[in-house]
């Protein structure tokens, strides 16, 4: 494995002694949502970066969601997966946050917060909830529940 990565294999087990560190590590770095682009509103902005949710979970989610079922009480699998779904959903917050303020239709510190603990839960639902498809008009109700609240 090590000579795969183009590593010296002390090297390998200096920086992951273990396979849940470098699984861990691994799958932290997969992108489980990501923004899809300005659509003129935070609401449209939301609901394009969940579009693909009409359909089954994808390989990189397919992925995060093996290593969740296998994560159990490894707390190095846990949060590789953790950081996975946090890391993407406060990318898509800050993108989706920083073309409403450009609009001059701010998404305040607290509403942010709150957007991406919703945000994040409802991902880590789809990749624990093993993917299943998510219709339209539930998605749609989603991001505006999400977005109403304050």
């Amino acid at each position: 494995m090590a000579a795969r990565a183009g590593l010296a294999p002390t090297r390998l087990r200096a920086t992951w002694p273990s396979l849940s560190a470098l699984v861990g590590a691994a799958v932290a770095t997969v992108p489980v949502v990501v923004d899809r682009g300005d659509t003129g509103s935070a609401a449209g902005d939301l609901a394009l970066a969940l579009e693909h949710w009409s359909r089954p979970l994808g390989r990189s989610e397919l992925a995060v969601a093996a290593v969740a079922e296998a994560a159990g009480r490894d707390p190095l699998l846990r949060a590789g997966v953790e950081t996975a779904v946090t890391d993407a959903v406060h990318e898509v917050m800050c993108a989706v946050a920083s073309r409403a303020r450009r609009r001059g239709e701010p998404i305040g510190a607290a509403r942010q917060q709150w957007i991406t603990a919703v945000l994040g839960g409802a991902v880590w639902e789809r990749i624990t909830g093993r993917g299943r498809p998510v219709p339209t008009a539930r998605r749609a109700e989603l991001v505006e529940s999400i977005l109403a609240c304050a």
